[in-house]
């Protein structure tokens, strides 16, 4: 799992499970996930994430509207899409920056190890970003890398409720 700000500066980054666990599981895990939770709870309703289909919606994590009923919803797809781009565009520039962790090439170490890796690649990234080393030329396109497109695991139905009250909200006020 990773986050990103809109200038690709990487804020979080989960690399204990393995490729075959799903996004939703390794979001329910997460501490940032009870940490938006609890802020939502007492009132702090401005932080939110965006993610793709493979995540649940809930409050505090946005997610696409699977069947837009309305222009609204489109358009609202079509937004919501527009700022995911900035994780993709992440996750190209750090994994051609580091080739060792795309796709191309399988990081041959056991999985600790390999977390290490991956954790340190994003570090150095960060620091790549500091000091405004250029990412253009490194972004790397690799169009089998894409996210899972079906959401899975638990959803806590209402939080996710809460989600869809959320989101509607959002739309109503675009």
């Amino acid at each position: 799992m990773l986050i990103s700000d809109v200038d690709c500066r990487i804020l979080a980054v989960n690399a204990r499970f393995p490729g075959s666990v799903h996004d939703s599981a390794v979001w329910q895990m997460s501490s940032i996930r009870n940490h938006l939770q609890l802020q939502h709870e007492a009132g702090h309703t401005n932080m939110l994430l965006i993610g793709d289909s493979g995540y649940p919606l809930e409050p505090w994590l946005f997610t696409p509207i699977a069947i837009p009923r309305n222009s609204q919803e489109e358009i609202f797809n079509r937004k919501l899409s527009s700022l995911r781009n900035t994780i993709e565009r992440t996750n190209g520039i750090l994994k051609g920056r580091f080739r060792c962790i795309s796709r191309l090439r399988t990081v041959m170490y056991h999985p600790t190890q390999a977390a290490k890796i991956i954790y340190s690649c994003c570090v150095l990234h960060n620091i790549c970003k500091a000091a405004n080393m250029i990412d253009e030329d490194i972004e790397m396109r690799d169009e089998n890398d894409v996210s899972d497109l079906v959401g899975g695991g638990n959803v806590d139905v209402s939080i996710h409720q809460r989600g869809i009250e959320a989101r509607n909200h959002y739309i109503r006020n675009m």
